[in-house]
């Protein structure tokens, strides 16, 4: 047997075994669907998110379903006094709590819309399903053939920015407003007057490599050009662990014991 047959062989075999699992790694991806699990290429990403000390509050809220519907509609401002989600698109979204058997829906005319993230009905967030409440463009209409955008912390309907802070006229939505108020207008909030505005106001201005899109048809308040901006860097900054090798070179060590010596100044 020639050493061209036995390479074919070789391949042919290695084909058969790495073939399968390739296919069923990517198949399906990037089209939220049931059972699609995201880690299953961004395992490193999932485990990074997973062990971040904000992950049970981003899951609280991903399992908050008047607020993925608040950003599915494109809600600008919510009425507690009338249960209505105004959207930038002026339709009003009024809640029928006897829809569904006591469930609930949010209507506008004959429309109606409950948007849950619990795709298993486990009643919680686990597994992939918090990895949509960032990457689901069906959530911040985002138009075109991908289901999958990116949206960062500075977005106008999470942490808001120096244009738009939406769901600071929406904390009702949640279980304690009084505690999340500053929380969801962190991003508008740095832009005026904070001590990190200079940091935040810079990256704004600066492009990221993120298609920033026109959700719900208007332009978002943290886009640079075309793009997003680097304003969520800010965020990053603080919120995250990433490690850096820093060499701090310190001041040279004074005597000061003798009364007699010379003055001088000090560098």
């Amino acid at each position: 047997m020639n050493k061209i047959t036995l390479l074919t062989i070789a391949i042919v075999s290695l084909a058969l075994f790495v073939l399968p699992n390739t296919i069923s790694m990517f198949v399906g991806q990037h089209t939220f669907e049931a059972g699609v699990q995201c880690q299953k290429c961004h395992v490193a990403e999932y485990c990074e998110l997973d062990e971040a000390t904000t992950i049970d509050v981003h899951k609280r809220a991903a399992n908050n379903t008047n607020y993925t519907t608040f950003l599915t509609v494109g809600g600008i401002k919510y009425y507690p006094s009338n249960s209505t989600i105004s959207t930038i698109n002026s339709n009003k979204w009024i809640w029928n709590g006897t829809w569904d058997g006591g469930n609930g829906t949010w209507e506008n005319g004959s429309e109606h819309k409950l948007v849950s993230l619990d795709f298993n009905g486990d009643d919680e967030i686990d597994g992939a399903e918090i990895c949509h409440l960032c990457h689901n463009a069906s959530l911040f209409g985002i138009e075109g053939g991908h289901a999958v955008t990116v949206r960062v912390c500075d977005d106008d309907r999470c942490h808001g920015n120096r244009n738009h802070s939406y769901l600071g006229d929406a904390a009702d939505l949640f279980a304690n407003p009084a505690n999340v108020t500053y929380v969801v207008t962190a991003g508008y909030n740095l832009s005026r007057g904070n001590v990190h505005q200079s940091f935040y106001l810079n990256l704004s201005n600066q492009s990221s490599t993120y298609p920033a899109g026109y959700p719900f048809g208007h332009a978002s308040g943290n886009a640079y050009g075309i793009a997003l901006s680097r304003g969520h860097w800010t965020c990053i900054a603080c919120h995250s662990d990433v490690g850096t090798d820093v060499t701090l070179n310190p001041h040279p060590v004074y005597n000061h014991s003798d009364a007699d010596a010379p003055q001088r100044r000090y560098w």
